[in-house]
């Protein structure tokens, strides 16, 4: 479903300095598939993930996400169409209108027919899209918030809105970038389970990037190690976090 092959990615600083962020890496995800990424800050996480997003160009290699492929020559056009088979849920809570829960989930579902999220037509909204909104609310538990102002959630509860509005897009893969780490103990479970709940009834396919072993553990399928912009460790969640082989596992299991 995902295929990253031998993709590589530079900076340059401003003194002419080329900093290699992603080198040489190559690793598939299936369709329904949670894949966990973690690593020291500056492993390369976050560009891996933002070239999966195709936010970022890539300098060598090839990503594909079900159809659409990129590689180092391809044109915008085809970054463009990289990111309609992706959607990102970061840790913020801006990208939310001052309406409802519910409104906020149609206005993203009618920007997905209409391109125009900030001229949505509430009546067509409702009468095209009602059925889904309702369904997506109720996957990240928000139901009984639907008539609630977005600007009186609680933290997890506005980050489960943003999830319903980012799985509006139907996208084939969801990227996740530390997912809850900010949060306590209660919003942070609140996330997590919906990560789940999703996963498991639209089978969409998950990338969770976590420096967290107890977020990995919980959802991850698989995980990989990134160090120095590769791949240093590759297995499932028991074999890295209680059977580790690089050093950076083998600390997370002692701390």
């Amino acid at each position: 479903m995902i295929k990253v092959e031998n993709v590589s990615k530079d900076y340059e600083l401003d003194d002419g300095t080329k900093v290699t962020a992603v080198k040489d890496i190559s690793f598939e995800v299936k369709e329904g598939e949670i894949l966990g990424i973690m690593g020291r800050s500056g492993s390369g996480k976050t560009t891996l993930l933002r070239a999966l997003r195709g936010v970022e160009h890539i300098d060598a290699g090839k990503i594909t996400v079900g159809d659409v492929s990129v590689d180092a020559g391809s044109s915008q056009f085809y970054y463009n169409n990289l990111k309609k088979e992706t959607a990102i849920h970061l840790q913020r809570s801006f990208g939310v209108w001052p309406d409802t829960v519910r409104e906020n989930v149609l206005r993203k579902l009618y920007a997905r027919r209409y391109f125009d999220e900030g001229d949505t037509n509430f009546e067509v909204a409702e009468s095209e899209f009602g059925e889904e909104a309702d369904e997506l609310l109720e996957l990240v538990s928000l139901t009984h918030k639907k008539d609630h102002y977005a600007s009186v959630l609680s933290g997890g509860e506005k980050q489960r809105l943003i999830m319903a509005r980012q799985l509006a897009k139907q996208p084939k893969a969801l990227l996740l970038d530390e997912p809850a780490t900010m949060a306590c103990p209660k919003t942070k479970q609140e996330i997590l389970d919906a990560v789940k709940k999703i996963n498991k009834e639209l089978k969409i396919t998950v990338i969770l990037v976590s420096h967290l072993p107890d977020v990995q553990k919980y959802l991850a399928d698989r995980v990989i190690l990134l160090e120095d912009g590769e791949i240093a460790d590759e297995g499932s969640a028991d074999e890295i976090f209680y059977n580790p082989k690089h050093e950076y596992t083998k600390g997370l299991l002692r701390s």
